[in-house]
């Protein structure tokens, strides 16, 4: 008897416990891939002091980096990180080059995507970055433009024309993406052209991985500048276009996240662009329905409570079915040992 009623307990809270976390589990089909953009953690990128330990001029250019970042990279998404070059544990490849650098000290700005765990070389300077340098990779005017423009659109086309005799011959084919977008979505599309030879673009132009020469090249850019998969000559359609706005505009997924359609671009944000930003659904986030303290702290993002509480939801009902199962058991071997009533 005593096993039986242990075994309903416990059965008991786990469902309790379902029925706590189902709403929040599914509060993800409450927003837009789009809109869900603005709420999700963004790429961090790493601007790298490459230097021997003991090395003091990496020091000093580590010490002014520093404080260049907390005086005018604030919102910009890298972070400053001293690497070792001299021990022996240093794995290169996770600053996006394939071996040690030839000479020291060297400041590299590595690119780093979290969703694919995978990190790629943007730029790099001997031994450091210029205020000129720090200037160009704070802000450049198609990383302002993309801000101003993607609170207020569903997307950024970002196009880059080519170089040759076919150089920007699929310019009519993103206008007319354009007009097609502004009849199906209010917010519609911008428009952010870049040229391949602007230097005030030049970190903008090495995170593409672009040349000086090549053929036209557009990319969808959406929420905090998050950058997805380009397409490159005869690869520019309206059909491919389409294809790859469309799950914008669609309902956000557990199973699918915005990190996994791009990687962040480096770019300044901050709170106030947050508070411009217009939402697809009016009215429509990434919070739970109600207010409590489990919600608010359980981690650090909407996306990952999202996905914590479905994965705890989920647990919970496995354990829920397999205790209640076990229960059923111990139920079926007392009722084998009770005597049998009289006739």
């Amino acid at each position: 008897m005593f096993a039986k009623k242990v075994v309903l307990s416990l059965a008991a809270s786990l469902l309790a416990l379902n029925v706590l976390f189902l709403p929040q589990a599914f509060a993800c089909v409450d927003t837009t891939l789009r809109d869900a953009a603005f709420d999700e953690a963004r790429d961090v990128h790493r601007l790298c002091v490459m230097s021997n330990a003991q090395d003091p001029e990496g020091q000093e250019i580590f010490s002014r980096l520093e404080t260049w970042l907390k005086e005018s990279g604030r919102g910009l998404n890298v972070e400053l990180v001293r690497v070792d070059a001299d021990a022996p544990e240093t794995r290169w490849e996770q600053y996006g080059i394939p071996s040690a650098p030839p000479i020291f000290p060297v400041s590299v700005l590595a690119g780093y995507h979290a969703f694919e765990r995978r990190s790629f070389l943007i730029e790099h300077w001997e031994p450091e970055p210029t205020a000129e340098d720090l200037a160009a990779l704070r802000s450049s005017p198609a990383r302002e433009a993309i801000r101003r423009e993607t609170v207020r659109r569903v997307a950024v086309l970002l196009y880059i024309p080519g170089t040759g005799t076919d150089a920007g011959k699929t310019q009519p084919v993103i206008e007319t993406a354009v007009k097609t977008w502004e009849k199906r979505e209010p917010l519609g599309l911008a428009v952010v052209r870049v040229e391949r030879s602007d230097e005030r673009e030049g970190v903008l132009i090495s995170f593409t991985g672009l040349k000086l020469t090549g053929p036209d090249w557009v990319a969808v850019v959406f929420g905090r500048g998050k950058i997805m998969q380009p397409l490159i000559g005869d690869e520019i359609t309206e059909a491919a276009l389409n294809e790859l706005i469309e799950p914008l505009v669609g309902e956000c997924t557990c199973l699918r996240s915005p990190s996994s359609l791009g990687v962040d671009i480096p770019m300044v944000w901050d709170e106030s662009l947050d508070a411009a930003v217009v939402r697809l659904r009016s009215g429509a986030g990434t919070g739970f329905p109600w207010d409590n303290s489990l919600s608010a702290s359980t981690t650090s993002s909407p996306i990952e409570r999202r996905v914590f509480t479905t994965t705890l939801w989920t647990f919970a009902a496995l354990v829920s079915a397999a205790v209640i199962g076990a229960g059923a058991i111990v139920w079926r071997k007392n009722r084998a040992h009770m005597p049998t009533p009289r006739a």
